[in-house]
């Protein structure tokens, strides 16, 4: 499996605050959560973790159109994959590589107060969900 590139830059996980834990498969009211969440400062550039296209937009919520996201569908070495980011404003569109701006870190404070802002990010091969730690090969 190949490696992605950082999403923001020095990143870690969210760790655990008053919303819950930012991790892979941490529990949550609807089951598990199937992304990991990562800090990330409100206009904090975001980048691509790997090659693909922007399909587009993609809404972490159907009731607040104003928190936002995007789609990327892998290409070379990433294809089969499908990668999500919420909670990403100022949206570029088309080809990516790993490593190029994709747009800028929003901030969730309004919606959620005192939580810790981050990215949300989603992997999936062949529609299976992966946790994202597998393809940066460690834990972050």
């Amino acid at each position: 499996m190949p490696f992605a590139s950082e999403i923001v830059r020095n990143q870690r996980s969210r760790r655990t605050d008053s919303y819950g834990s930012g991790q892979f498969g941490a529990s949550r009211r609807h089951g598990p959560h199937e992304g990991l969440d990562i800090e990330a400062r409100p206009g904090e550039g975001v980048f691509s973790p790997i090659e693909g296209e922007i399909l587009g937009e993609a809404s972490p919520y159907a009731d607040d159109r104003s928190l936002r996201g995007l789609l990327i569908r892998g290409a070379g070495q990433w294809n089969g994959y499908e990668v999500k980011i919420f909670y990403v404003d100022g949206i570029f569109c088309g080809r990516t590589v790993p490593g190029s701006l994709i747009g800028r870190a929003q901030d969730l404070t309004f919606r959620y107060p005192g939580i810790t802002n981050h990215v949300h990010l989603e992997v999936r091969l062949g529609g299976r969900p992966l946790s994202p730690n597998e393809i940066y090969g460690l834990c972050i």
